[in-house]
């Protein structure tokens, strides 16, 4: 027979139940009422309480409103261990000047690399300080090294794995703010490495990204434009569960979330929001309007699919097309159309932050697509993928007609023109892994990328010679300092570098500014 959580004596501090109750009081009188709920009148900060206690506190916050509400929890986590967040402090101060060294980056990774440590060590402490149990398992926490700026953090405690957001931002946060000036620190959940040990006890598994980030702005105010974001989308699932729950009965509102939710999978998400919003017109009209236009297809895909079975067909083109349509919505893309292996999407309508701004979006997602794809060759060829995919990719910018095209039962939003077809030539004439560009979006972000021009071409139709540029690598520009072009990378090194320089920012030159502010952030705590 299983047992039940709280039969294995798995147990925490009242110090972290306390700790706990407080981080989720910003939502009102939830940890109140969790704990009368189970029964316990008052915390005593000196006496051990069974696990599934916490995690009961953990699961109203996520019940009610969602993951973003249980990551803010945990952000306050450090306001109840202060000396903890001191020691970080002390360690930015000490190896700052090599952190922002970005002539050096082995000396910049290795400092980085140790406030990761740093903080993996102090949580680890307190995790087997706090926790007691009869099981032999070890709670703890453990930061293994990757590559140069990715590692893998391994935690396990007293919890549950649905909770992992509480858990991830004691990391986050912690080197956030102390060292959000000159690094940008993400984790990603990896589930699959992840484990639930069914005896109160989880291990949770990260892949982690610590980049240089030199800013001129203050930890503290880095990391609450960070927290302010998270808040916003916590509040969004707080808004949308209390409108779940004065609509629980009318099931024809239901429905239409229901059908909602379906409907966003076929349509572009601007079209989709001011549908139901009833802000979206349906008539048949089209406008003309300056428009980035990206194509991108895998390169020989006849040929490399006919080596595959159709379910690992199926399985590596879903998550390929996954990977690249969440990218691009995140740079603000309206999708058109996905065409077998191609996909074909655009900047500048039904939203748009002007032309030149579409245009360096545009050039953005596509270097982050060619990052995102040598990590997914390597994990593919780690699969047993022989050869995997390789992405060529066009982008144009002109003026479009753009809008509603089609008939009154059935209408398509998308562009049309000989821009468009612009776009589709540069692609078909790049070869694999490569970015071709014309000259139209060349001219908007030529300080953003090393390239190469290559051979104009004609176009019917076309009443120019098409200037082509193929985009070699990312700028790092620094102030008051020439272009500086790193070193061309070797094509295995080439996805983990240039994710690197994607985030890196300028150095600035005002340093005892930023020291001033950590001097008076740390006096505080």
């Amino acid at each position: 027979m299983k047992k039940k959580a709280n039969e294995f004596n798995t147990t925490v501090s009242g110090k972290v139940i306390d700790a706990t109750v407080k981080t989720i009081s910003d939502l009102g009188s939830l940890g109140d009422q969790v704990l009368a709920r189970l029964e316990v009148s008052k915390i005593d900060l000196n006496k051990q309480y069974p696990f599934n206690l916490r995690t009961a506190l953990f699961a109203e916050v996520l019940d009610r409103f969602g993951n973003h509400a249980l990551y803010m929890c945990g952000v306050e986590i450090f306001e109840y261990f202060p000396e903890q967040l001191k020691k970080y402090v002390e360690y930015v101060e000490t190896h700052r000047s090599e952190m922002c060294d970005l002539d050096n980056l082995d000396l910049v990774e290795r400092n980085l690399s140790g406030l990761v440590e740093l903080v993996t060590q102090h949580i680890s402490n307190t995790l087997s300080q706090v926790t007691r149990s009869e099981n032999k398992v070890v709670y703890g926490a453990q930061c293994k090294k990757v590559r140069q700026f990715e590692y893998q953090i391994i935690c396990t405690q007293a919890s549950e794995l649905k909770y992992e957001s509480y858990i991830r931002s004691s990391w986050e946060m912690g080197i956030s703010l102390v060292a959000g000036d000159i690094c940008d620190f993400n984790m990603i959940f990896n589930s699959e490495q992840s484990e639930e040990g069914g005896q109160g006890w989880a291990t949770f598994v990260w892949d982690a990204t610590i980049k240089p980030n030199i800013d001129r702005r203050s930890p503290t105010e880095l990391t609450m434009i960070k927290v302010n974001k998270i808040r916003k989308e916590m509040l969004k699932e707080v808004f949308a569960y209390a409108d779940y729950q004065t609509s629980t009965a009318n099931s024809e509102k239901q429905k239409m979330e229901s059908l909602s939710m379906k409907l966003g999978k076929y349509v572009p998400p601007q079209i989709h929001d001011a549908l139901f919003s009833g802000k979206y017109d349906d008539q048949i009209a089209t406008r003309r309007k300056k428009i980035t236009i990206f194509f991108s297809d895998i390169a020989n895909f006849t040929s490399t699919s006919e080596g595959l079975q159709p379910e690992d067909l199926t399985k590596y083109l879903n998550e390929y097309f996954s990977e690249m349509t969440a990218i691009a919505l995140d740079c603000g893309a309206t999708i058109d159309k996905y065409i077998g292996d191609a996909m074909m999407v655009f900047f500048g309508d039904p939203e748009s932050r002007g032309e030149k701004n579409d245009a360096r979006a545009c050039v953005e997602m596509a270097l982050r697509m060619q990052e995102r794809m040598g990590q997914l060759q390597d994990k593919w060829s780690n699969e047993g993928f022989a050869d995997p995919f390789q992405v060529r990719m066009g982008i144009n910018s002109g003026y479009c007609n753009v809008g509603n095209f089609g008939s009154d039962q059935r209408l398509t939003y998308t562009i049309i023109g000989g821009e468009v077809n612009v776009a589709q030539r540069l692609e078909s004439n790049a070869i694999a892994g490569e970015i071709l560009l014309s000259y139209e979006t060349y001219a908007h972000a030529q300080d953003m990328i090393e390239v190469q021009e290559k051979e104009a071409i004609t176009m019917k139709g076309i009443n120019r010679e098409i200037k082509v540029f193929s985009i070699i690598r990312r700028k790092i520009v620094a102030d008051n300092q020439k272009v500086k072009v790193m070193k061309k990378p070797t094509k295995r090194e080439l996805s983990q570098i240039e994710r690197l320089e994607n985030d890196m920012t300028v150095m600035k030159k005002n340093i005892d500014d930023l020291r001033e502010k950590i001097d008076i952030f740390s006096k505080k705590l």
